[in-house]
């Protein structure tokens, strides 16, 4: 039973477990060479006693305890509604997914992670300036769109197409769209097959998000 519990969890943090942030700012997966500047972390050594001793690396991972503490609220949630909860079938539904929650948490982890992308991406910038372009551009549509393109010169949207993303594109599109409307009074906006389609896509929104903060956020050599 345990090990059926790991392998649900896996899903939600799989895609994330064996991720570091690379010194070049890249998020890179420890089993493989860094996607940017192809540096090794697979194997290192060190000397104790004065003999090489060959030691895994150990490094602190990519997201921070809130993005782990959402993904584990998604991943509660989704499985408690798996299991037809008495509590949630007594709801007075009109339309609206008694699985709602897996949305609006998902939304939230979202735009936690443009955070950091934005705030990543403008680090060279001096602190005057990043702070004013997060404070001008200080809604999730704003900094996908306008100030994508001040950074950037496209929006958001074309990063994704252009590291493969173009199903999650749209999702994200839908999702929006849909929450905004949950929180406006028309809660029938987040439906079952919208939360469906959320869990299914999980895996490919992670490794396009990685693919497209790589793009944006690593220093590359010149």
């Amino acid at each position: 039973m345990a090990k059926r519990e790991d392998e649900k969890w896996d899903y939600w943090w799989g895609p994330w477990k064996d991720h570091i942030r690379c010194r070049c700012g890249a998020l890179a997966n420890l089993n493989f060479a860094c996607p940017v500047c192809h540096k090794d972390f697979s194997i290192r050594h060190v000397e104790i006693d004065g003999e090489k001793v060959e030691t895994p690396a150990v490094f602190p991972g990519a997201l921070t305890w809130s993005h782990y503490a959402m993904l584990k609220m998604i991943y509660g949630d989704w499985a408690r509604r798996s299991l037809g909860s008495h509590d949630i079938e007594a709801l007075p539904l009109h339309g609206e997914s008694p699985r709602a929650l897996v949305v609006l948490v998902f939304w939230t982890f979202f735009e936690s992670l443009m955070d950091w992308f934005y705030e990543t991406s403008m680090r060279q910038l001096p602190p005057p300036v990043r702070e004013d372009l997060l404070t001008r551009y200080n809604s999730i549509g704003a900094r996908m769109d306008r100030l994508h393109r001040v950074l950037f010169c496209c929006k958001y949207s074309a990063d994704l197409e252009s590291v493969g993303g173009g199903a999650i594109r749209f999702h994200l599109e839908h999702l929006q769209k849909s929450r905004n409307q949950f929180v406006h009074g028309n809660p029938e906006a987040i439906s079952d097959d919208l939360v469906h389609e959320t869990v299914r896509l999980f895996p490919e929104f992670c490794a396009v998000w990685i693919r497209s903060f790589n793009l944006r956020c690593a220093e590359r050599q010149s």
